[in-house]
């Protein structure tokens, strides 16, 4: 085997197997007992674990047929406690869990399939090998939940060509695949006045252009406030709700196209303050879930001199440090500290590459 071969082949194989609550507690997270959680607090805490599990790059689907307490519910009595390969974040290498292949809600996993995911084609091939079998009715699921999911980034390599989120037409397609070219022009001579030669998708691509115009941009919070998302001050939150009120905010701000760096230093009364107070206020441009990026606001503001002095204290590698001093010799190297929270790195990320 050559000298620089990588520590592991197949991370599935020759990874350790721990249990995923194990994994979480060496990050310094613990999700707490559904039976502690109230209505109000679930949901903020079920995207907590959700966010969490994304960054040890662990993903769900399928889970619309449970509410916000029977998944979380789920995933504490059966999914933590499930061993799994212990894959370096390095391999890039992301496990998704597909929840409808659990037994809930009083139904078997394969009469919840049947039931709530299975279409008509998946239907017609079943019959084709068992035509006597008889299938539950179809319901639509009650809750709406997979599409806001956190999924897994997409490769880098892929933003060279089309992505989910582009237009589908490429730049080597034939502009003209029909030869009607001569014949939309002369139509286009014969009426000036007419915007037929706009296309529905030429439509979307302009809003979005003029959309990510300065001019254009508005506040988060107005946004927030325009499609009814509830925006607390932080006076009126109790400690007992704060923290499931802040992963509901980073969620709904994630979905939009927003994201926050650099918070550990920061409480999380601190984090949701400075957000309710000013992140929220300036306007921004939320491009949504857009697989190329997003909005990032980083709580070290604009690296002054005191945001560099936060950065060397809490989040500076011993490296980055030793380069910092060795570059600035004049600069004050402050002691490093701990920050006050381990947050960061469960934070929501966008569908890109991390």
């Amino acid at each position: 085997m050559p000298a620089d071969a990588p520590d592991f082949i197949d991370p599935l194989e020759d990874c350790p197997w721990y249990t995923r609550r194990e994994i979480f507690a060496r990050y310094g997270y613990t999700a707490l007992p559904p039976s502690e959680l109230s209505d109000t607090q679930l949901p903020g805490r079920l995207w907590e674990l959700l966010y969490a599990a994304a960054a040890r790059r662990f993903f769900v689907c399928s889970t619309n047929h449970l509410s916000d307490r029977q998944l979380y519910t789920l995933l504490w009595d059966e999914w933590l406690d499930r061993v799994t390969a212990d894959i370096p974040l390095e391999a890039e290498t992301n496990t998704t869990t597909i929840v409808s292949e659990h037994n809930a809600i009083g139904l078997m996993a394969e009469e919840i399939y049947m039931r709530f995911y299975m279409d008509e084609g998946d239907r017609d091939l079943w019959r084709s090998t068992d035509p006597d079998i008889v299938f539950p009715p179809h319901e639509d699921p009650p809750y709406d939940r997979d599409r806001h999911l956190p999924v897994p980034p997409i490769p880098p390599e892929a933003l060279s060509g089309w992505v989910p989120g582009d237009p589908p037409e490429g730049d080597d397609a034939d502009p003209d695949p029909l030869g009607l070219a001569s014949v939309d022009k002369e139509i286009a001579a014969a009426n000036p006045n007419s915007d037929s030669a706009s296309s529905p998708s030429d439509a979307a691509f302009q809003a979005e252009l003029e959309a990510m115009e300065p001019e254009n941009w508005v506040p988060p919070a107005q946004t927030l406030a325009e499609q009814n998302i509830p925006l607390l001050p932080p006076a009126e939150i109790t400690d007992e709700t704060l923290v499931p009120i802040l992963w509901e905010l980073l969620h709904n701000l994630a979905l939009r196209g927003f994201y926050v760096l650099h918070t550990d230093h920061l409480t999380d009364r601190e984090l949701y303050a400075e957000l309710w107070e000013r992140g929220l206020r300036d306007p921004c441009h939320l491009p949504g879930r857009n697989p190329r990026g997003g909005w990032f606001h980083d709580f070290l503001g604009s690296w002054g001199e005191d945001d560099m002095q936060k950065w060397l204290r809490f989040y500076a590698t011993d490296e980055e440090r030793a380069k910092h001093a060795k570059e600035y010799p004049k600069d004050n190297i402050p002691p490093k500290e701990k920050p006050c929270c381990n947050r960061d790195w469960r934070l929501p990320k966008g569908p890109f590459h991390w």
